[in-house]
């Protein structure tokens, strides 16, 4: 079999992908991965083919442009750099796709439902986050119309009704008129049709998200992938050191993507210098944090989260779907400063189960992040976020999503018929 991963995002985007292909290459499988060009080393690392599906400087355009974290801007922008690559991507695709082959794709990526209508490959679809698998029996919290989730059944279906013309506005006409000139019918509902009709793993487990009624029936819960890429190598030097010179710290990270995080870094630290509790500030981007920090601060641009959040007293982020795991993991606390996307969602979950709080004022305080902090830093919290580690013993989601994927390519090619024309 010849696994052929896409995908598009930072880090925490990429790493299940890569998790899910070092498990496939160990089953005897070759592997592609199909992602923006500055992940080619880690792809060669892992022993992957490579492909560029973006460049380094598309793939900043998008994330590092503020609008793209603000949560109503976010969609046009994102569809007007989107819609420019549909052609470009499906022609890279389908030149690497081989008989043997299986797509496994991020739904943002339309080359894979392309070349599924057009040459029958196996086509899966990731989905990491509970988020992009709405319905009005299992409605999320948006960013910016939190009350959706509190809504009538009938008020959920009208707002998703109006996504799917939005949707179509922004990148719908875009994508049909190539789907015609390849002899394809047009999609009508663009969040439903991006999600593979054979497979869609959810990567994350039932206490987290439990399956709704009304999902896909297609939908496979595998549980979280545990892969930050580094799992065998130790601490950095100093955060080794650090860790062990005093009492444990509180880590503060906004997601790799992130570099508009400046104030958020501010705030966090200034709510632990309140709490007189020392800090590790994660980020790539030096220049996001204060020029000199305290001797009990440290800088630390990047750290396997599964062995330094072991070492932490909590983690205040983002509430990114791959942070939140690793937290889940560890047994840590965590408090979620939501951005937006599935960040705020992500937060109520971890509220409800016990394992710690999100911030509803956002950007918050100093003031709001120390008076939320402090509950989270007791034994009484510590001891619920350690529960969890529990959930995760005998369980292996990559190596479920292996298999599910191995008995994908092992079924008979679908009936198409009903996205594919005649002409096709």
């Amino acid at each position: 079999m010849h696994a052929i991963l896409i995908t598009v995002g930072t880090d925490g985007d990429i790493f299940p992908y890569v998790g899910l292909g070092t498990v496939l290459r160990a089953r005897g499988h070759t592997v592609t991965l199909v992602a923006s060009e500055h992940y080619e080393p880690l792809a060669r690392r892992h022993g992957f083919a490579f492909r560029a599906l973006i460049s380094k400087t598309e793939n900043d355009a998008l994330f590092h442009h503020p609008d793209f974290w603000h949560p109503f801007k976010t969609g046009a922008l994102s569809a007007r750099w989107g819609v420019r690559f549909i052609r470009r991507q499906y022609e890279l695709v389908k030149s690497i796709t081989t008989p043997d082959s299986v797509l496994i794709a991020s739904p943002g990526v339309f080359a894979a439902p392309l070349v599924y209508d057009k040459l029958g490959t196996p086509w899966a679809s990731i989905v990491l986050q509970p988020w992009l698998l709405p319905s009005p029996q299992s409605r999320p919290v948006i960013p910016g119309l939190p009350f959706l989730s509190h809504a009538p059944p009938f008020v959920w279906s009208l707002f998703e009704h109006a996504m799917n013309l939005y949707g179509g506005h922004l990148f719908g006409r875009e994508l049909n008129r190539f789907r015609t000139e390849l002899g394809l019918k047009p999609w009508k509902r663009v969040f439903k049709d991006w999600l593979s009709p054979q497979l869609i793993l959810a990567l994350f487990p039932e206490w987290f998200a439990p399956i709704a009624p009304d999902w896909p029936k297609q939908v496979r819960l595998t549980g979280f992938p545990i892969f930050d890429s580094s799992q065998s190598a130790s601490l950095p030097p100093d955060v080794q050191s650090f860790c062990e010179s005093g009492s444990p710290p509180v880590a503060i990270t906004f997601g790799t993507g992130m570099v508009h995080s400046a104030k958020l870094f501010r705030a966090a630290l200034e709510a632990c210098e309140t709490m007189k509790t020392r800090a590790i500030l994660l980020t790539k981007h030096r220049d996001q944090l204060p020029a000199h920090l305290p001797p009990h601060v440290l800088h630390c641009t990047f750290a396997p989260f599964a062995k330094l959040f072991l070492h932490c007293s909590a983690v205040i982020h983002h509430g990114g779907i791959g942070t939140t795991a690793q937290c889940f993991a560890a047994g840590v606390p965590q408090l979620i400063h939501p951005i937006c996307f599935d960040q705020i969602d992500n937060g109520v979950r971890v509220r409800r189960l016990g394992a710690g709080d999100y911030l509803r004022s956002t950007p918050a305080t100093a003031q709001q992040i120390a008076q939320a902090l402090r509950p989270l830093l007791t034994s009484e919290a510590q001891f619920r976020a350690r529960s969890l580690i529990t959930r995760f013993q005998n369980t292996n989601a990559l190596e479920s999503a292996a298999t599910l994927i191995e008995s994908l390519t092992a079924t008979a090619p679908p009936d198409r018929t009903a996205s594919s024309s005649p002409a096709s």
